[in-house]
């Protein structure tokens, strides 16, 4: 009598986890254009009508995708220093790390294009908010709005990281030391 075989199904969480880390991988290696259902579904070993029933789809799997990016920056920019000024500094640092990481996903998080979950989006704010607040509270970052503050201190290190992905510094600019001194220009106008 020959052995039956026990086919296993794999849960649909772990289903949905295997597509979205092939479909991260593939995103920063070979950009939008090569992201397709079938190469995504290929590299989580499985049917491509698995994209389909998890993200109806390229759009809502790269939407996803955009929504895993946002996760895994709020958590990156998420730094813990007793001294607030550094807890700033090294949050603005994560935040460069994580754009060089992943500019593709880097690059689909700011655009019109997808659409994370906004609690999800709002959450990576809120933790750059809390770390103004932070440093307002321990008397050593001026006492403004926290959210503007939040918004201006984006702003400057959204745009120095956007120009070095671009490539657009002068060859005689380094890109590490221009951005240390961007976070000291912001460390020096938020300061109290």
């Amino acid at each position: 009598m020959a052995p039956t075989r026990s086919t296993r199904r794999t849960p649909a969480t772990e289903v949905r986890t295997n597509l979205i880390a092939s479909g991260r991988r593939i995103l920063e290696r070979d950009g939008v254009a090569g992201l397709t259902v079938r190469v995504v579904a290929t590299d989580a070993g499985v049917a491509p009508m698995g994209v389909y029933n998890h993200f109806d789809g390229k759009e809502g799997l790269l939407d996803a995708l955009v929504n895993d990016a946002f996760v895994e920056f709020a958590r990156m920019i998420d730094v813990t220093d007793d001294d607030a000024r550094e807890r700033l500094a090294h949050s603005g640092r994560a935040y460069r790390e994580f754009a060089l990481r992943y500019p593709v996903a880097y690059s689909l998080m700011f655009s019109r294009e997808h659409h994370p979950d906004s609690d999800v989006a709002e959450h990576a704010f809120s933790v750059l908010t809390e770390h103004i607040r932070y440093g307002q509270n321990a008397g050593l970052l001026v006492k403004t709005d926290p959210h503007q503050a939040t918004m201006q201190v984006w702003s400057c290190v959204h745009g120095a990281v956007s120009l070095e992905l671009a490539g657009t510094h002068p060859p005689t600019i380094d890109p590490d030391e221009n951005y240390e001194h961007v976070l000291a220009v912001v460390l020096r106008g938020l300061s109290a």
